[in-house]
């Protein structure tokens, strides 16, 4: 943001410091080549910040007043081109205002040489009326297409992550209904299975048992490939950046000013001797702004380069006005430290032959310092705004792709923390499903009450996982810990394994409840798909800070993907997703296990929760 601003100060100073020499180059003193500097201020306040629109309106209204002040002075003896009033116009006004008011401006400035006398301005009054317009035209074009850019600049740095909060959003709903429809379908199919094994007689209700396991198998399959997809979702296109339409439109009509400023130079200095020679020119300038025009390639700028350098030959003291443009694309064109050597060369070249032509008291060519130090400035000038649009532009085209690659990680996080939530909230609610299903299968025939016990417990544990889906799209997963171990000892005896629990922490919270109790869903997941453990232990501890889950477990399961720096769904995936820290490993024994520890602090997991 400082350099963009500082460009913009640039641009104003050597545009100021230009005009500055073409009043002294006009013959007139020091106080009165000054005077334009009154109306430079308000306009500088102007350019210096956004301000309300009665602000905009005085500082407007200033620069209009302190503009026209210096006639009851001076008279006509000053250089009066309005260029800060067409400046101060566009920057201003809104569009729809400012235009006409920026067209009136300049050719009121022209037609006013007409009917008042041309002043200061060299040649008959016509070619010095087009000289004031197309000074005015050039510094508020300049000036206005630059703080527009730099204003952009700053709104797209501004608002870089309003993108991504838009796709975060668009990508959830999404999900919600890629989610919704197929799972939340199964799911209460599976709980309408499990109200009718509750309601009926053994012999239904083991059909209506091994139909709901059934089910719940095949929808845990369906939650982990929908868990992969999301892992491997799309993500996004890189969309084709363009530079700013107003950029893209600004360097061409400062350079048709510039090659009309050539054109009138050339009647001026007596270069246009026959029609032929007129015609040339015309063609030959009207080329360089069809180049600029025209989509760039690798051989435009160089025609371009050769259309500005060959006829400096036959035109010299008015053909390198076009120098500047040369001297703007090496700068953009080539890399540093090349870039400034030759850009630096250009320059000094000019500025070298601009000094030799006034010591030689060449008339044709440049009649005084001043007038060689005005060309030099608009040299400058045309130099500082093509290098100036190029880097905006590609500063612009770099926030718009930065926008866009935030949008996409945002898509990406959101994708991984669903893919991630489906395998440890889901996976485990489907598990315990399956589980506590087969279980009360088999004690149909043995124990028949505790049996109904079981497949009543089935009914509330299928309406919850069906809630679990809803919340995950939204980011809104709230698991208690309590809820969690007491699901953790159900699940683990009813596939044969002895459990023993404990938890020695007080109220956690909200954060870190959720995260402990998603690490214990997990952890059992991988006790049951990984081991064959007939006892496990569990225990949650808090000390120094820290909330520490500890999984042992007998059987010697498959080692798990472990350590802080550890991605996926697994345990170590879901240690870096909720901000804990976790190892695991074979003990002596042949016993596994997991520790996790995450920070005490509110903050330690990015979603909600509640507390035991």
């Amino acid at each position: 943001m400082r350099r963009a601003r500082a460009m913009l100060r640039v641009s104003f100073g050597v545009l100021f410091l230009t005009r500055l020499a073409a009043g002294l180059d006009d013959g007139i003193g020091p106080v009165a080549a000054l005077l334009p500097l009154a109306s430079c201020l308000p306009l500088g306040v102007l350019l210096a910040r956004r301000w309300s629109g009665a602000v905009r309106h005085a500082l407007l209204a200033a620069v209009v007043l302190l503009y026209a002040a210096p006639f009851a002075v001076a008279g006509g003896r000053w250089d009066w081109a309005p260029w800060t009033v067409a400046a101060a116009v566009l920057c201003a006004l809104p569009g729809r205002v400012a235009w006409p008011l920026f067209v009136l401006v300049v050719v009121g400035s022209g037609g006013a040489v007409l009917l008042f006398g041309h002043g200061l301005g060299p040649g008959p009054g016509v070619q010095a009326g087009l000289g004031y317009m197309i000074v005015a035209a050039n510094g508020g074009l300049i000036l206005f297409v630059l703080s527009a850019l730099v204003r952009a600049v700053e709104d797209l740095h501004g608002t870089r992550e309003e993108p991504a909060g838009a796709a975060l959003a668009r990508e959830r709903l999404r999900l919600d209904a890629e989610l919704r429809d197929p799972l939340g379908g199964n799911l209460r199919a599976l709980a309408s299975r499990m109200r009718a094994a509750a309601r009926a007689g053994p012999g239904d209700a083991r059909r209506d048992l091994r139909e709901g396991v059934a089910l719940a198998r095949q929808t845990l399959a369906r939650v982990r490939a929908a868990a992969a997809a999301c892992r491997a979702g799309p993500a996004g296109e890189q969309p084709r950046v363009e530079s700013p339409r107003l950029a893209r439109r600004a360097l061409p009509a400062v350079l048709a000013l510039q090659c009309v400023l050539v054109m009138r130079l050339l009647a001026l200095h007596g270069h246009l001797t026959g029609w032929r020679v007129t015609v040339l020119a015309a063609v030959l300038l009207a080329a360089v702004v069809v180049l600029e025009v025209l989509p760039r390639s690798r051989t435009t700028p160089a025609a371009q380069g050769l259309l500005i350098v060959l006829p400096l030959a036959f035109f010299p003291g008015v053909w390198d006005r076009l120098l500047g443009v040369l001297t703007g694309k090496l700068l953009l064109t080539l890399r540093p430290p090349r870039s400034w050597a030759l850009a630096g060369v250009v320059p000094a070249g000019h500025l070298a032959w601009l000094l030799h032509s006034v010591d030689r008291g060449d008339p044709l060519v440049f009649d005084g310092l001043a007038h060689a130090l005005t060309v030099f400035g608009d040299h400058l000038m045309i130099m500082w705004l093509v290098y100036c649009l190029g880097r905006l532009s590609g500063l612009l085209a770099s926030l718009e792709r930065a926008r866009h690659e935030l949008a996409v990680a945002a898509v990406r996080g959101e994708r991984t923390r669903v893919a991630g939530d489906l395998h440890d909230v889901l996976g485990f609610s489907l598990s315990a499903v399956a589980l506590k299903g087969e279980l009360a299968d088999r004690l149909l025939d043995t124990d028949p009450a505790r049996a109904r016990s079981v497949i009543a417990a089935l009914v509330p544990l299928v309406e919850r996982t069906l809630a679990e889906l809803g919340s995950i799209a939204a980011d809104r997963v709230d698991l208690r810990l309590a809820a969690e171990l007491d699901s953790a000892r159900e699940v683990l005896r009813a596939a044969g394994v002895e459990v023993a629990a404990r938890c020695e922490t007080g109220p956690l919270p909200a954060g870190v409840c959720t995260a402990v109790a998603a690490a214990l869903r997990e952890c059992v997941t991988n006790v049951l798909r990984h081991s064959r453990a007939r006892a496990c232990e569990i225990s949650v501890s808090a000390s120094d800070g820290v909330v520490r889950l500890r999984v042992a477990n007998d059987g010697a399961p498959s080692p798990v993907p472990a350590g802080p720096g550890s991605r996926g769904s697994g345990l170590g995936g879901l240690a870096h997703r909720t901000g804990g820290r976790l190892t695991a490993g074979h003990r002596p024994g042949g016993r596994f296990e997991v520790v996790a520890e995450f920070p005490a602090a509110a903050h330690a997991a990015p979603r909600g929760g509640s507390a035991p």
